[in-house]
This record gives C-alpha cells, sequence and structure tokens, in this order.
C-alpha cells in the first residue's frame, strides 16, 4: 500500500516522493491516519520501523502555515536525537516554503537558542532541560496554540528524569493532542502520562521488539581474551559500518584504546564527551569517515545512523531491554542486519534468558579467525552452579576474617581484602577453565573412538 491510501496532502505526497519514501510501514499506516485526526496516541513498535515520520507527516500536514505562532513541540531526550528528527524534518520545508522550524538542544550556548526567537516557529524541536528554560523560565514564546506534543523514547524521558523538565511548560498547555513514541510500554509510563491525557491512553501497538530484518548470532569466545574476539570479528566478518555496544564506559575505552593501537578506522561515543565531541562524531559518521564506533548505551535508543551492518555486544546490559535497542541499529527500513553477542561459559545466565524470551540466535566459534557454527548454550550444569556457591563462601569467610580484623584496626586490611578476593576469583576462573578443558578433551576422545567403531 502507497502513501496514497492516507488521507494526506498532495503536498505531503509531493514531498515523500521526492524524499524516496513510498510505502508507509506497518506502523506508520496504523497511527499517521488517527493522528492526522487530532487523536492522541502512545505508539509502541521496534527501533527502525520508522516512527519519526509517524508524528512528522501529521503535524506538518495540520500546520496552519498563515498563523505565525508555535504549534507543536517535539521532545527528545538527547542531543543526538533532537538534531536527527530537525535533520528529518527540514526537507519538508521545500513543499512548505513558509514553515519554520527551530532546533533548541543542550550543549549549545542558551544566547544561540534565544536568537531568533522573535518571530515563533511553528515547530520546536528539543531537549527537555532546554525546552523548559526557554518555554517555561524564559516565556519566550506563547503556548496558547500549541495543538501538539510530540513525546520520542518516551520511556527513556522517563528513566532519566525529565518529566519534571517536561511537566514545566507541557501542563500549561490546555487540551493539545500528545503523540507518545517508546520501543517498550511500562505500566508506570502511563501512570506519569495520565497527567496530561487522562487513563485511557489509546494505544497502537506493533508487538515485536526488533526487526525482522535483524538476525541474531552468539559467539562463544571460550577463554579468548575480549579485545582478541573483538579483532577476530572484525577480520572475519569485515564489516561496512560496524557498532560495538559495552555496557561500562571503561570497558568501551578499553576496547576504543585498543581498536586505535591496532589503526582500525574508529570513534567513541559515551556521555562522557562534550557537545563538540559528540557532534564530530556523529559528523564522522555521515561522511563515512569511520567502519566502527565504540559506544556505550547512549547510542542505542533512537539514533538512525544509516548503514549500520553490524551490531556487536562485547557484553549484555543488565537491563536486558537495550539488547533490542542495540540491536535495533540495525536491519532499519527493509535492509538486513546482523547483531552479535560474545559469551563464554561464565556469562550464559543473559544468553538463556534472551533466549527465554523468544529470541531465535544462531550459534557460532572462532577458528582461523573465521566464524563457524556452534553449539547451542547448556543450561547451566549443577557443577558449575556447585562451584559460584563455593566462590561465594569462599568470599563470605574473607569478608568475615576482615571483619574480625577490623576491630583491632589493622593498617592496610582493606587492601589485603580486596586482594584476597581477587586470587579466589582468579583460582575460581582457573578451574572453571580446566574442567572445560577436560569436558573438551573427553567430547575429543569419545569422537576420536567412534571413528574406529
Amino acid at each position: 500500500m502507497s502513501f496514497k491510501a492516507i488521507n494526506i496532502s498532495e503536498r505531503m505526497l509531493a514531498s515523500l516522493t521526492r524524499q524516496g519514501f513510498k510505502n508507509p510501514s506497518d506502523i506508520q499506516l496504523k497511527s499517521i491516519p488517527k493522528a492526522l485526526k487530532g487523536e492522541t496516541l502512545m505508539v509502541q513498535s521496534a527501533t527502525g520501523s520508522g516512527k519519526t515520520l509517524c508524528f512528522l507527516v501529521p503535524i506538518i500536514d495540520n500546520i496552519d502555515l498563515k498563523n505565525q505562532s508555535l504549534q507543536a513541540i517535539i521532545v527528545a531526550p538527547t542531543r543526538e536525537l533532537a538534531q536527527q528528527i530537525y535533520n528529518f524534518a527540514i526537507p519538508f520545508v521545500n513543499e512548505f516554503p513558509n514553515l519554520k522550524i527551530r532546533l533548541l538542544k543542550s550543549g549549545e550556548e542558551r544566547e544561540n537558542s534565544l536568537k531568533g526567537l522573535r518571530i515563533a516557529p511553528h515547530i520546536i524541536i528539543g531537549t527537555p532541560g532546554r525546552l523548559s528554560d526557554i518555554l517555561f523560565k524564559e516565556h519566550s514564546l506563547a503556548l496558547n496554540n500549541v495543538k501538539t506534543i510530540v513525546l520520542d523514547e518516551a520511556d527513556m524521558l522517563l528513566k532519566e528524569g525529565y518529566f519534571d523538565d517536561i511537566d514545566t511548560f507541557a501542563l500549561e498547555v490546555k487540551d493539545a493532542q500528545y503523540l507518545v513514541y517508546s520501543a517498550t510500554l511500562e505500566e508506570n509510563l502511563a501512570v506519569r502520562l495520565s497527567k496530561y491525557v487522562g487513563p485511557n491512553i489509546p494505544i497502537v501497538n506493533e508487538e515485536v521488539l526488533t526487526s525482522s530484518n535483524v538476525f541474531h548470532h552468539l559467539i562463544d569466545t571460550k577463554h579468548i581474551d575480549q579485545n582478541e574476539a573483538v579483532e577476530k570479528f572484525i577480520k572475519a566478518t569485515n564489516p561496512y559500518l560496524l557498532l560495538i555496544f559495552a555496557s561500562k564506559k571503561e570497558t568501551a575505552n578499553n576496547v576504543y584504546a585498543y581498536l586505535r593501537s591496532k589503526k582500525y578506522k574508529t570513534r567513541l561515543l559515551t556521555g562522557d564527551l562534550n557537545a563538540r565531541e559528540r557532534k564530530s562524531v556523529m559528523r564522522s559518521l555521515m561522511n563515512d569517515d569511520i567502519q566502527i564506533l565504540v559506544c556505550s548505551d547512549m547510542a542505542a535508543r533512537g539514533l538512525d545512523i544509516p548503514n549500520v551492518t553490524e551490531v556487536l555486544n562485547v557484553d549484555l546490559p543488565n537491563n536486558l531491554e537495550f539488547y533490542y535497542h542495540r540491536a535495533g541499529r540495525t536491519g532499519r527500513f527493509d535492509k538486513i542486519g546482523h547483531c552479535y553477542t560474545l559469551y563464554n561459559n561464565e556469562t550464559t545466565k543473559k544468553p538463556l534468558m534472551l533466549i527465554d524470551q523468544g529470541v531465535k540466535f544462531d550459534y557460532l566459534v572462532f577458528k582461523d579467525d573465521q566464524l563457524v557454527s556452534g553449539k547451542p548454550i547448556k543450561k547451566e550444569h549443577p557443577t558449575s552452579k556447585k562451584m559460584d556457591d563455593d566462590l561465594a563462601k569462599e568470599i563470605r569467610k574473607i569478608n568475615n576474617i576482615a571483619k574480625a580484623k577490623n576491630k583491632k584496626v589493622k593498617p592496610g586490611y582493606k587492601k589485603k581484602t580486596a586482594m584476597a578476593i581477587d586470587k579466589a576469583k582468579r583460582k575460581h576462573k582457573r578451574e572453571i577453565i580446566r574442567k572445560d578443558i577436560r569436558r573438551q578433551r573427553v567430547e575429543r576422545y569419545k569422537k576420536e573412538g567412534q571413528k574406529y567403531e
């Protein structure tokens, strides 16, 4: 079905055609007609399914261009996502020449944000703190003609505590249409939204967490060093554009430093970067200047980075929702993508949880810098559980001894305790490796024996 089937204006249809958008995605088909009618909606859909058009099309088509006043506010949790939405919206000005769109984001000089607001834009796109500052504290723009408020990546807005900023201006807008977009819908999000729109929010739901164009893979690294495994992966896949995710900034920094030392074309994107550095990284991505982006989960949400062919998780996040967001950076807009995750026999718990959630993985191992088929993950063996219990008992014993000695205030006891615990963990890891090697040896002997039966 083409966009002609949706009740949009000829100008909007011409703009979409010129930009190369011919057929609406499933979620666009479900939500745009409702949004055009002014209905408030909460939309859940997989990343990469075209949610940005879901709100830009109805907002722009419903703007009264003869009325030079603020009519729509689009809120995004990060400056990168706000910039991305703005870049997505600007091409519509070719068919809507009087349309004025303004970007207000954190990280830019406050005075720059205030410039040019003497004449109100029709649409403002921005981050919560900067919008609160400009719209509430400065009262730079009248809100009485605002018809639509968009909350993009709403679950992230909630988790990061941004709703207090949103409250400052949203509660001043009466009877606005709310368009809420989130990859996951949680009960506490609906409760918070009820402050603006009441308790019964219509939901447009696409019940998939990742695109069907994304293939999921688990790589058993055995006991290869993490950085070595990353390099083996790059050699085996030769990615066009690879996103490497790490749950901790320290891990991301370590992987990035290693790849730089090996002369790979790579950049780093974490929350530690300032606004100028983050803008430089995004520019490098858009200009195809790099092959590998190493990042924390700040890049897992909403960012539409073109042509990501592979995603590699060096570890899995504590909140497994972020696995789906990471995987959603590839396989976007009908392209095929691959999401790989490194694991070993000490880190099978989270992959097994994803399997229980319905993620269908295939299993791979490294062989001579190539990826070949491996064996499925086995459920935790009783012996492994016993060993983990033994380690926990050993650590409790060390801590109890340390507490007893602490009463006598012996110098350096904290350092000695940490060293003792580290020693116990290393011993535990060595024993796991020995058992795994013995298991593999036994399996190999069995296979050899079967050849002569």
